[in-house]
């Protein structure tokens, strides 16, 4: 899954995934996940999301971080940065919960923050 799926009828031209991938922020994801949960634990502590899904997400990036610690995570052709990549992976281990990670936060934020 891409920023792009369910947008359009096609993926992007390659020259255009070129031009908008970022490959040399891959180097930020260990700051990416300690960033969301921080993100995420405020979430929970202010009740904008509820605890348990807070719980489950912040288990969710856990588990990703230990992947990483083993140099087990994979980045997909179709990861457009960092930050997506940490969403699809999420997703893939807790789910559509996964969703709700970037609540009240911007891309903007999170470049900021890594």
């Amino acid at each position: 899954m891409t920023l792009w799926d369910g947008r359009f009828e096609s993926a992007p031209g390659t020259v255009l995934w070129d031009y908008t991938a970022d490959l040399s922020d891959r180097r930020l994801l260990p700051d990416d996940i300690d960033g969301s949960i921080a993100h995420v634990t405020m979430l929970g502590t202010t009740g904008v999301i509820a605890s348990e899904d807070a719980r489950a997400i912040i288990d969710g990036l856990e588990s990703l971080r230990s992947e990483v610690e083993r140099g087990e995570f994979t980045f997909l052709e179709g990861d457009e940065d960092v930050h997506s990549a940490v969403e699809r992976r999420l997703g893939e281990i807790v789910g559509p919960v996964a969703g709700k990670l970037h609540t009240g936060r911007s891309r903007n934020d999170q470049v900021a923050l890594d």
